[in-house]
């Protein structure tokens, strides 16, 4: 094959791998894949925040129990001084009942506070155990759809592999500055990087070149420049106007 059959095919092979991909992004599971992720993504996001709610109550619980303990502590400390008997100023014996009912009114508050608290750890947890659900649904439902895909791509995407390793073979062929060009212009024309010269028109932008053009070009190199759409144009003996 010379260089300019090989750029034949290997525009070939581009135009049918990008066929074939487009192909496979118009699978209706493959937008369905990628919207379902996009959702556990989010669902992932409002765990991470509901867990980190739960944690944070949970931990205020154990804080707030702690000091209703030492609270209770010091009431039953107080209480047992009352009742020892070895108090017997009754000034003194006010004095700690009345510490003993700041402390009891500040344990009550602190009981009403870990209440509410608990309230809200319990309702971080079941927030979360309810988008667990929902993350095990959507992957249950991730899996179905990815196995229909494989089963309607499968054999798409078998052919856009062997396209692409086709192709690799084809541009290892050619020449390094050459492929550099073409892949250039492939990138700056819209995946089209060669043409052929047919009855002196161009089969990349469909435009028949001037007759003086297209002659001039046939006389040339095999590879030459469309004068339109400034791709590389293949040239064959007998293509001109």
């Amino acid at each position: 094959m010379t260089d300019g059959d090989i750029l034949i095919a290997l525009g070939e092979h581009d135009l049918a791998i990008a066929r074939a991909e487009k192909a496979l992004d118009e699978i209706p599971e493959k937008k369905a894949i990628l919207q379902l992720r996009h959702r556990i993504r989010e669902l992932e996001g409002v765990r991470e925040k509901a867990a980190a709610y739960q944690h944070r109550a949970a931990a205020l619980v154990a804080r707030s129990s702690d000091e209703i303990a030492s609270v209770q502590e010091k009431i039953d400390a107080e209480q047992a001084k009352v009742l020892s008997g070895r108090i017997t100023n009754p000034k003194e014996l006010q004095n700690l009942t009345r510490e003993i009912d700041s402390l009891a009114r500040k344990k009550d508050t602190l009981e009403r506070e870990t209440l509410s608290l608990m309230e809200k750890a319990e309702s971080g947890e079941a927030q979360v155990a309810k988008v667990d659900a929902a993350l095990a649904e959507g992957s249950a439902k991730e899996a179905e759809l990815i196995e229909r895909f494989r089963q309607r791509g499968g054999q798409v995407q078998a052919d856009v592999e062997r396209l692409k390793a086709e192709r690799v073979l084809l541009a290892g062929r050619l020449p390094a500055d050459l492929l550099e060009r073409y892949e250039r212009l492939r990138a700056a024309k819209h995946g089209i990087g060669v043409g052929v010269l047919t009855d002196g028109m161009c089969s990349a932008c469909r435009t028949s070149l001037p007759a003086d053009s297209a002659q001039r070009i046939e006389a040339g190199p095999e590879i030459a420049v469309c004068t339109n759409c400034r791709r590389l144009l293949v040239v064959r003996p007998g293509s001109g106007a």
